[in-house]
């Protein structure tokens, strides 16, 4: 199986099987075949099946230990030579499932994996994630094929399954109970089990190719299993979401209280943490709420407060820093307002997660911030006990402006203009801090995206920015990049100061790079890399190409077959 596009470990692939191929998510018996369970007692020889399952023991979930370690004994000894397949009976202890898949990976690579006991794993929330994520982290290629429900395709898919069996669907139709959106709440008479089963794949394939896959889980909460398994991967497994979910290009809705817990706001979080730090000339910080309208700055409120701003601090404006609070995000240092696109209801009523969650991360990034410079904060609502739990937190004081009617009201706006000279903030803005901050920004930018020290190697003091709106950087008259609206691109001269630099969002290779770089080809890539990620082919310390990649950083390293990097650029 080739991985041709990622959201989350669901993935859409491109499977060859002799001189057939199909892409998942897929449905056995309309996509293709595979071989009837072939029991280790009675093995049988099976033709004209795309897959043919190696012979195995029907364990149940429940087998005791000493059957299974029996069981295991006898399934080592088989000769799998000639099997593309193999069932893998899921019992609760998933030591036991990782010795089985170590043994016979140790032997053989397999093109499919059919995941057996799945319908009483699905109702075991914490094994069902904890098995798929073994499974799939063991080999990339592999294709998983459950037998479940088709209202469960659409999370099956997400955590990383890639086909499903139709033939226990019969069972439905035999009793006459027709699938609805609602099942199994509301069945509808009739047999419709199949017809569902492939319109609900066709929805899966549709959210997978739009980025739209999570959005699409969260609609789906039609059982106990669905809301318990997503919120056991998002609470216990965030980490093995995030990897494999690309980075953001479009806007993110955010529907409902699981919204808070996608691996887009933990990724976030952690950059603001790991990857943010303030400008170096700023003599005061600015808290203020966040605005439906993306970005901040173009919106009614945004505009007003920097007005205010302006009218107080004249060109010391740029000597001072605002960081924008928001759900679920938190924290948005101004400079990045142009990378959160998301759009989620506002009420202004926050849970306790959303309040505390945003609290956490204003102290740590308080924390960023020189102790002598004032806090003020411009807030109402729900925004005041977040910046007064990271103020507690933090030990740093903040000092509230009085907003009355809204924070855009005349009488706030005057408030916020009456602190500013109650403190006695003077700063004394020049043209150098201007242009340093207009330079800052676009920084930022490429530290969000690679690292510290990303945006210094592509833009340096002695660089030079040409353009007015499409901006191109550039040092000793080479381009090391694009700026527009907080989109980026780099040049292979560029990728090579962050690689310099950082020595990060790197592929190694040791061949002549002519195209795009296979899985096969990749000798090193760095674990931060995610799908979509920009990234550099090296070989030898040379940046040779600039891509897109299709994978993790760690898959390219496990997968066998497809296109790692889709090279754009070499130099």
């Amino acid at each position: 199986m080739e991985i041709i596009k990622h959201e989350g470990p669901g993935r859409l692939g491109l499977v060859r099987s002799g001189d057939k191929s199909f892409k998942t998510p897929a449905l056995v018996n309309v996509d293709f075949t595979i071989s009837p369970f072939n029991s280790y007692f009675y093995p049988k020889e099976f033709e004209d099946y795309d897959f043919t399952l190696a012979p195995s023991i029907p364990l149940s979930f429940y087998t005791p230990r000493e059957i299974i370690e029996k069981a295991l004994k006898r399934l080592y000894n088989i000769d799998y030579s000639k099997f593309n397949a193999i069932y893998l009976p899921i019992v609760r202890d998933t030591r036991y499932i990782e010795e089985f898949l170590e043994e016979l990976f140790s032997q053989k690579n397999f093109d499919a994996l059919y995941l057996g006991n799945s319908k009483i794993l699905i109702r075991e929330y914490r094994k069902f994630v904890e098995t798929i994520r073994l499974i799939r982290e063991k080999d990339p290629n592999l294709m998983i094929i459950a037998d479940l429900e088709p209202i469960f395709y659409p999370l099956a898919v997400y955590l990383g399954i890639d086909a499903f069996d139709t033939r226990s669907l019969k069972l439905y139709d035999f009793r006459n109970k027709g699938f609805t959106q609602f099942s199994p709440m509301l069945w509808k008479e009739g047999a419709n089990s199949l017809e569902f089963a492939k319109e609900t794949i066709e929805l899966v394939k549709k959210a997978l190719e739009e980025n739209k896959l999570r959005y699409l889980v969260e609609n789906f909460f039609y059982t106990r299993s669905h809301v318990g398994i997503l919120r056991i991967a998002d609470k216990e497994h965030s980490d093995y979401l995030e990897k494999y979910t690309p980075i953001q290009k479009e806007i993110v809705y955010f529907i409902s209280d699981a919204s808070q817990n996608r691996p887009e706001v933990i990724r976030w979080r952690e950059r603001v943490v790991e990857r943010f730090t303030p400008p170096e000339n700023i003599e005061a910080l600015f808290l203020f709420p966040c605005s439906a309208k993306k970005p901040y700055s173009h919106s009614r409120s945004h505009i007003l407060y920097r007005r205010a701003l302006k009218e107080a601090l004249g060109s010391g404006i740029y000597k001072i820093h605002e960081l924008i609070l928001t759900s679920p995000y938190g924290v948005v240092p101004r400079e990045w307002e142009w990378l959160a696109r998301y759009d989620i209801v506002v009420t202004g009523h926050w849970s306790e997660e959303e309040i505390s969650s945003a609290a956490e991360l204003l102290a740590k990034t308080l924390e960023k911030y020189p102790k002598h410079i004032p806090i003020i904060a411009h807030l109402d609502e729900a925004y005041v006990e977040v910046a007064e739990r990271a103020s507690e937190i933090s030990g740093r004081e903040i000092v509230f402006t009085k907003v009355k009617n809204g924070t855009t009201s005349k009488e706030s706006l005057g408030s916020l203009k009456g602190t500013i000279e109650e403190i006695g903030l003077k700063p004394e803005g020049e043209k150098s801090d201007k242009t340093y901050r207009f330079y800052e920004n676009i920084r930022k930018v490429f530290d969000f995206y690679f690292g510290i020290g990303a945006g210094k190697a592509v833009l340096p003091e002695n660089a030079r920015i040409v353009g007015s709106k499409m901006l191109r950087l550039m040092v000793d008259n080479n381009q090391t990049g694009t700026y527009q609206d907080g989109v980026i691109s780099v040049t292979p001269f560029g990728m090579q100061r962050i690689y310099e630099a950082t020595k990060s969002y790197y592929v190694t290779i040791d061949f002549d790079l002519k195209g795009d770089v296979f899985a096969i080809g990749v000798n090193e890539a760095d674990a931060k890399i995610r799908p979509n990620d920009i990234v550099g082919v090296v070989r030898e310390e040379k940046v040779v190409g600039v891509g897109r990649a299709v994978l993790s950083g760690e898959e390219m390293i496990k997968a066998r077959r497809g296109i790692a990097v889709k090279v754009r650029k070499k130099a």
